[in-house]
């Protein structure tokens, strides 16, 4: 399926799910719930979503040692243009955008750059999952639509994490080598670009900071538990610990539907879905969260990307060169 069959079916998912969000909703009554969230909480809680790419980018600068040293400030910049690129592009190329940044200037090709990415994007996986298997005893399985999200996205990601290991601990890409469809040209090229992305793969095997990769994690995931925390005040909904944990939860499987840049629909309507049929809060209240929420998660971080993309030295045209690796 090309990039623009995609992009189309992607335009009408989230419009889809726009519709089913703001279907039958009384748009002066959530007009009125948006105007009555508490700045403060919201305020906090942007404060520590920057935080949390601080804390994030001080994982990632652990994952590329083995590479190369890059300073936080620099890795930090290519996170955030990262995040810039994921809200403007679609198919989630921000995360290549984010390798060429952070790859500029650096010992460390674009594409181990990028199998990083994608180690510190299973950790994440791995960080919902064990939250997830935590609250399995309070998890509402009762609804179908929840039920075969959550395990089906469990289920992906141990699959994913399986096939990752046993292909980097096998070393079964070098046994492709003498294929003849990578023996020359094009075909050399893309299978030295897989070859260097799972070199980043494999960083973890061979990195002596596990430990305060770990702990980072830990950290980062509790600050966006916090910040939930936080929101659902702000909104004045009323939920209890474990339940705040349980929409983390959904709220992480909801930003990982396909969708167009931003999860454009696809989170608004999923938490809408969530908060009504789970928690049994009021339609108009849920889309007041889900709307806060993603506004939230999104326009800082588009905003503060913008920023370091201009004053860095990474530029679109330059990028599309190493699109071949993907």
């Amino acid at each position: 399926m090309n990039k623009a069959l995609k992009l189309f079916f992607l335009t009408v998912f989230s419009l889809f799910c726009i519709f089913f969000a703001f279907k039958d909703e009384d748009m002066d009554l959530l007009y009125r719930h948006l105007l009555e969230v508490d700045i403060l909480n919201l305020t906090f809680a942007t404060i520590l979503l920057i935080i949390s790419c601080v804390v994030r980018a001080y994982r990632w600068q652990l994952l590329l040692i083995p590479f190369d040293y890059v300073s936080l400030g620099k890795v930090f910049s290519a996170t955030m243009i990262g995040y810039f690129g994921n809200g403007i592009l679609a198919f989630r190329l921000g995360e290549l955008l984010k390798s060429y940044s952070v790859s500029k200037d650096s010992k460390i090709n674009t594409m181990q750059a990028f199998g990083t990415v994608v180690i510190e994007r299973l950790l994440d996986v791995l960080a919902v999952v064990s939250i997830f298997i935590f609250l399995i005893p309070w998890f509402p399985f009762e609804d179908k639509f929840i039920k075969y999200g959550a395990l089906g996205f469990t289920s992906i990601a141990l699959i994913s994490l399986m096939v990752l290991y046993f292909v980097s601990k096998y070393a079964l890409i070098g046994k492709l080598e003498n294929k003849a469809i990578f023996s020359s040209g094009y075909g050399k090229s893309v299978f030295v670009g897989i070859c260097r992305f799972f070199e980043g793969i494999d960083v973890i095997s061979n990195n002596e900071n596990r430990w305060r990769i770990f702990l980072s994690s830990v950290l980062l995931w509790s600050i966006y538990y916090i910040e939930t925390i936080l929101l659902v005040i702000a909104c004045g909904l009323e939920l209890g610990i474990l339940e705040i944990g349980i929409l983390l939860v959904l709220g992480s499987i909801a930003f990982g539907i396909p969708a167009l840049p931003g999860s454009a629909g696809t989170y608004d309507a999923s938490i809408k879905y969530s908060l009504v049929v789970v928690f049994n809060v009021g339609s108009i209240q849920a889309l007041n969260y889900a709307i806060i929420s993603h506004v939230v998660a999104y326009f800082p971080l588009l905003i503060l990307g913008f920023i370091f993309f201009l004053i860095s030295n990474v530029k679109i045209n330059d990028f599309k060169q190493v699109e071949i690796y993907k």
